[in-house]
């Protein structure tokens, strides 16, 4: 495990940390945060090659271990996936109270292309958010997590090519609006990025100048046979890519990325 960036927002301290999965046909790994630290949120980048490997996890397992994962589909193409976390404690070490954090997990129906928005109570801001598809079949596939309404997170997830009847775990991250408050500061939203139409699409959201990041999300934007998440994920302290893959059926499509910062 490594930490790719550490900064100071506020009274908060900063990490970002990556791992590897082992080189397999359904890579997975876990991010154990270090310390008092606390999960802010994270993301994933599936490393294929050959016909694709893709998403279908990235989300907090606890407040402190974030979990992703990949499979191949149909198709054998084994690959690496890496984890990425963004974590958090106080500037002098302490952990952040569990009053003024809170994640909240819903599952959706039974679908062949579930989809759920998981909304936090009152007093809370989103900071964070991730997804699981629940695959029991072939498999389904990740297309959707990101920010919903200013307090809700989005999943969604399909079927592809054999159908699966799956659901989809939806995460929401947040802290108390009143310890942002005393803490001096504010979460921003960057302007959701949409690239061009491509097979392989991908895109970048970076921050607005003065402000560092908590989490991005990504969504697919297909019409047709659809288009899969490879890579949702930080490059940087201000900046998140998103990348997906339409999977043997040609369904050149749009990607969109979002990122969640706090004010310095």
């Amino acid at each position: 495990m490594a930490i790719i960036e550490e900064y100071d927002a506020g009274d908060l301290h900063i990490q970002i940390h990556a791992h590897d999965s082992d080189f397999t046909n359904h890579p997975g790994v876990r991010i154990e945060v270090p310390g008092n630290f606390k999960v802010l949120g994270g993301g994933a980048r599936v490393n294929w090659q050959g016909a694709g490997n893709l998403l279908t996890g990235m989300f907090p397992d606890t407040d402190r271990v974030w979990a992703v994962s990949s499979k191949d589909h149909d198709i054998a193409s084994p690959a690496t996936v890496t984890a990425f976390c963004i974590c958090a404690c106080m500037r002098d070490g302490s952990m952040i109270s569990n009053d003024d954090y809170i994640i909240k997990f819903e599952d959706s129906h039974r679908d062949n292309h579930p989809s759920h928005e998981t909304v936090l109570p009152g007093g809370f801001i989103l900071v964070g958010g991730g997804a699981r598809a629940n695959n029991g079949g072939a498999g389904s596939l990740l297309f959707a997590s990101h920010p919903g309404g200013w307090n809700s997170w989005v999943a969604a997830s399909k079927d592809h090519k054999i159908p699966d009847v799956a659901t989809i775990t939806t995460y929401a991250i947040g802290l108390k609006t009143s310890f942002l408050q005393r803490i001096g500061l504010g979460v921003v939203r960057a302007q959701p990025q949409t690239g061009a139409p491509d097979n392989h699409p991908n895109v970048t959201a970076a921050l607005p100048q003065g402000f560092r990041l908590f989490c991005g999300g990504a969504r697919a934007n297909w019409k047709g046979a659809g288009s899969l998440l490879t890579a949702s994920y930080p490059q940087d302290r201000h900046t998140w890519i998103v990348k997906s893959k339409d999977h043997e059926i040609a369904d050149p499509s749009t990607v969109t990325a979002f990122g969640v910062g706090v004010s310095i």
